[in-house]
């Protein structure tokens, strides 16, 4: 059952100052989550959801800036703490699982420190303290022989071995939310499964709220309650994610369903037609109108608003489909 709310974004913009001009990466995007629950977010490679992620932690670095928005984690705005307040938010309330497990760990220092050094940084324990906790962590994320998993270095264990210890960092301090960007890029689909699988089971035990961070519409079937669907920057759909598959009601994300593999090739693929539009120079109208073949004149003119089409669902369409799109369901 639905919990209260722990993390509301409101209005959330983060810009990239270049030469070229300023890119809108991140164009007022706005969403509650609920302790218990995943949202999905979705959309092709370049349509903001990496930066989006990393603006929630205020992990964006210059020439990026989140120009204007809040992101209130149990009511207070992380975007107006300090520095300190926030180093003491990060990890302990709100953690991230990062895309790419081998840049993200340290290469020169074992694994069970990387754990401790986060357990420690945190909580008032001592050394052997943080090591029992660290041992337990990597069992729960389920790597084999804690003890020996606890010395090595992060080029000894396989991929799948080395987001599992991403994972036991993120949740070593039992965070309320948790961001998994991309968290089973380059993994094979049987590593995807048991990554996929300890993410549900530790929702499950701590009740921890998921952003997850996919362009994997398969992953967001199997993972999600609730689908946001973003596009040059903006969320253009949102909904339980039964209603995104059976029910989509914006062009983009029925072009994105038509767009998956199914077995038995009944569906011949039909890729989304088109460029995504240049966020150095998003349109004052709707910016999927380029691609969309029911584009009108309104939507060369004006810019739709997110906004309910039934309960539950929104969509940012000046022409939401009210029919489920063949086969769109998973």
């Amino acid at each position: 059952m639905p919990g209260n709310a722990v993390l509301k974004v409101d209005n959330l913009h983060t810009v990239f100052n270049t030469p070229a001009g300023v890119v809108q990466a991140v164009n007022g995007v706005s969403f509650t989550l609920e302790e218990g629950r995943t949202l999905g977010i979705v959309g092709e490679s370049g349509c903001g959801k990496s930066v989006m992620a990393h603006s929630l932690l205020r992990l964006v670095d210059p020439p990026g800036l989140i120009s204007r928005g809040q992101v209130r984690l149990n009511g207070y705005n992380l975007l107006a703490l300090s520095n300190e307040q926030l180093r003491r938010v990060r990890g302990a309330e709100m953690a991230m699982v990062f895309q790419d497990p081998m840049t993200s760990l340290n290469p020169v220092l074992t694994v069970g420190k990387q754990v401790s050094e986060t357990i420690l940084s945190h909580l008032n324990l001592s050394g052997l303290e943080a090591r029992d906790k660290t041992l337990a962590l990597l069992a729960k994320v389920g790597l084999p022989n804690p003890g020996k998993m606890y010395n090595r270095f992060p080029f000894q264990l396989s991929g799948g071995q080395r987001q599992r210890v991403l994972i036991a960092i993120a949740l070593a301090l039992q965070p309320k939310v948790l961001i998994a960007d991309e968290p089973t890029t380059a993994l094979d689909v049987t590593v995807q499964a048991q990554i996929l699988g300890e993410l549900n089971r530790l929702k499950s035990e701590f009740h921890t709220a998921i952003v997850l961070i996919t362009h994997d519409l398969g992953v967001v079937a199997g993972m999600a309650d609730e689908v946001a669907v973003m596009y040059a920057g903006a969320i253009v759909e949102q909904a339980p994610a039964v209603e995104i598959f059976e029910n989509p009601g914006h062009p983009y994300t029925c072009a994105l369903l038509h767009s998956i593999p199914r077995l038995g090739g009944a569906n011949k693929l039909k890729p989304v037609p088109g460029q995504p539009p240049n966020l150095l120079e998003l349109p004052g109208h709707c910016a999927f109108a380029p691609r969309c073949p029911g584009a009108d004149k309104r939507c060369r003119r004006e810019k739709p608003v997110l906004q309910p089409v039934c309960s539950g669902h929104l969509v940012a369409c000046h022409h939401p489909a009210v029919l489920p799109a063949s086969g769109a369901v998973l």
